[in-house]
């Protein structure tokens, strides 16, 4: 059996674990075993401000100097959406989406785009064995998928993840399959790397809830990453990670989300700075309805991070960046800062009234 049948059948309970298998250490059966275990493991938080610093303590220790980063994934969990990570090589994006997705309790898979990866893959095919036809499921059947170096692989298997990312499905020879929930797609790129590689279109960017520009962490941080006790940054570290959601935590996270009050005066002020992102001279390509959603999703989750039950106009301003800036799109010379700077400040702040939004 080859690489990738062995990869499916073990996604399929028939073969040796999928993280054994690509991985291709005797270690990767611990790790899947230990992804079953932290499904089931909870710890009790008082509310989702006491689950932020909770988080960020755990990440942590094994991934210094990136507190905000870990704080807007956490947000993309509780919001159902997905999350881009751009930045240099060794600034702890595979790792950090591991420590995650270790943090939150949930099974995780990676998978190194190429060139030559293929839609199959990632959705998973249907196959005869023994006579019987099974469905053999790809690498998104889990709960945090990891698409590594995503604009590497075609636009063809880029396009394979669109159902998945939307619907949170695949549809394979016509017959819909579920994917399981939670599922979070956390993808990186180098953007400094220009030569094989292959934009993401701005239909696969829309889907992203935020897209996180990382950098290098500051002194003080690299310097305690040299003090870390152990040889390295090995994934071995992760098991110091403890999971404080598991999927029955989640659920409950997001049900606390849903009771979140927008007043209308928050949810005009995002309508209003969506559409103008449309309008402004310079821009060929302003924000969605979908980003209008994803917009007000993150704006929740992040009152609800700082231990409030009401949106504000200042959520609305600190999320917005992490959730338009990489879908719109301007003319040569104009910056999209510039766009998004604008856009917020020409907008006029209503009163706030009884009335509220979801």
């Amino acid at each position: 059996m080859c690489v990738k049948d062995r990869r499916i059948a073990a996604d399929n309970g028939l073969g040796p674990p999928a993280a054994e298998v690509e991985s291709g250490h005797k270690n990767g059966s611990n790790e899947a075993k230990g992804q079953l275990v932290a499904l089931m493991m909870e710890e009790k938080y008082d509310d989702l401000a006491d689950l932020r610093e909770r988080a960020k303590a755990e990440v942590s220790k094994v991934v210094i100097g990136q507190d905000r980063t870990v704080e807007l994934l956490l947000i993309a969990a509780v919001a159902h959406g997905h999350v881009l990570l751009e930045g240099p090589p060794g600034s702890a994006k595979t790792l950090l989406a591991r420590a995650v997705a270790h943090m939150l309790g949930a099974a995780f898979k990676r998978i190194q785009f190429t060139p030559d990866t293929t839609p199959t893959e990632l959705n998973g095919q249907n196959v005869v064995r023994a006579g019987e036809h099974l469905f053999m499921p790809g690498a998104v059947f889990t709960n945090v998928l990891l698409a590594d170096e995503i604009n590497r692989t075609p636009p063809r298997t880029q396009a394979a993840l669109f159902e998945p990312m939307g619907e949170r499905q695949v549809t394979v020879d016509g017959k819909a399959h579920k994917l399981p929930d939670p599922f979070l797609v956390i993808a990186t790129q180098n953007p400094h790397e220009h030569e094989g590689v292959f934009p993401l279109p701005e239909g696969q960017l829309d889907r992203f809830l935020f897209k996180i520009e990382l950098d290098y962490a500051d002194a003080e941080a690299e310097l305690a990453m040299l003090n870390l006790p152990h040889k390295g940054i090995a994934p071995d570290m992760l098991g110091e990670v403890r999971p404080l959601l598991g999927v029955v935590g989640l659920d409950k996270a997001r049900q606390e989300l849903e009771h979140t009050d927008v007043p209308d005066s928050v949810g005009r002020y995002i309508v209003g700075v969506g559409r103008r992102t449309r309008e402004l001279p310079g821009v060929e390509l302003g924000v969605s309805s979908r980003a209008m959603i994803h917009l007000v999703m993150a704006v929740k989750a992040n009152a609800r991070l700082n231990g409030r039950q009401t949106a504000t106009i200042e959520d609305v301003r600190e999320m917005a960046p992490f959730v338009l800036r990489h879908r719109i799109a301007t003319a040569p010379g104009m910056s999209v800062d510039t766009v998004l700077l604008d856009a917020m400040s020409s907008v006029p702040v209503s009163a706030p009234s009884v009335s509220s939004v979801g």
